[in-house]
């Protein structure tokens, strides 16, 4: 089937319209002060929220994963959408140590669409499926406004699994950047297609002016938060490894938690 992007004009009209209006209105209220992220996919609509899918408009109809009820934890609340929203802050960001990935990346979320500080880079996509053999969703697909560029990145922590490696073992994440690398060099000009799209209905939902991007800033670029930190075995080892397997200049390597002016310009 191939990259594809796409909500037409009568799911829109039925998502904002009669039984829908209303809690459309408050994800859109949310949407433009930079708690939700809405995303596009193919003839459905999510929107994000503190890393996990608060709802998604599918069919005719909004609906949520129930399976985030059990953290929950038996408060009441005066509406389902407070509900929600809670449910998912306590599975992706109130346990012990929360969850770091999710939560940095979420951040970066806000000024896509907020009347807040914005700059020219911003988020366009996340979570996105490139396709290929394993279900691996690249974490970013950032927009540069000014140059109407896209770039993919995928987004760790340092103490990652993936990231971390004892020496002689190769790093997981190179692999997987690898994988997104060549998944969009197979259908760059459908994800620039997909995207016109894409920005073209956000636009109208959430009233913003991007223009269609242009080019794809190649390869995937990888982001690592925490740098360093914890202990310091096996540091050197793995920076150098993913550094020799992907390039010195398609990683930033964060101690602190950067913009996205900041990203982009560290992986241009």
């Amino acid at each position: 089937m191939g990259f594809l992007r796409r909500f037409d004009d009568d799911k829109i009209q039925k998502m904002t319209s009669g039984k829908n209006v209303e809690l459309f209105g408050r994800l859109k209220a949310d949407v433009l002060a930079g708690e939700v992220f809405p995303a596009v996919r193919v003839d459905e609509l999510h929107f994000y929220y503190k890393g996990g899918c608060l709802y998604k408009f599918a069919g005719s109809a909004f609906a949520r994963d129930r399976h985030y009820a059990r953290y929950g934890n038996g408060a009441e609340f005066s509406n389902e959408y407070d509900r929600a929203k809670a449910e998912i802050e306590a599975k992706f960001t109130n346990k012990k140590g929360g969850d770091a990935e999710r939560r940095l990346l979420d951040g970066l979320c806000r000024y896509t669409f907020g009347a807040g500080a914005r700059s020219d880079v911003v988020v366009l996509d996340i979570e996105v499926n490139l396709g290929g053999r394993e279900v691996r969703k690249c974490d970013l697909v950032l927009l540069n406004a000014a140059t109407d560029e896209l770039m993919f990145v995928e987004g760790k922590v340092f103490s990652d699994r993936r990231v971390r490696s004892a020496a002689g073992h190769i790093p997981e994440v190179i692999g997987q950047v690898k994988g997104y690398s060549a998944a969009i060099a197979m259908q760059r000009q459908a994800i620039l297609e997909q995207y016109s799209a894409y920005v073209r209905i956000v636009n109208g939902l959430f009233g913003t002016n991007y223009r269609a991007p242009k080019a794809i800033v190649e390869p995937t670029k990888l982001l690592v938060y925490g740098t360093g930190g914890g202990r310091a075995e096996n540091v050197t080892y793995t920076m150098e490894e993913i550094e020799k397997n992907l390039g010195r200049g398609n990683v930033l390597w964060a101690t602190g938690e950067p913009t996205l002016r900041e990203i982009w310009d560290g992986l241009i």
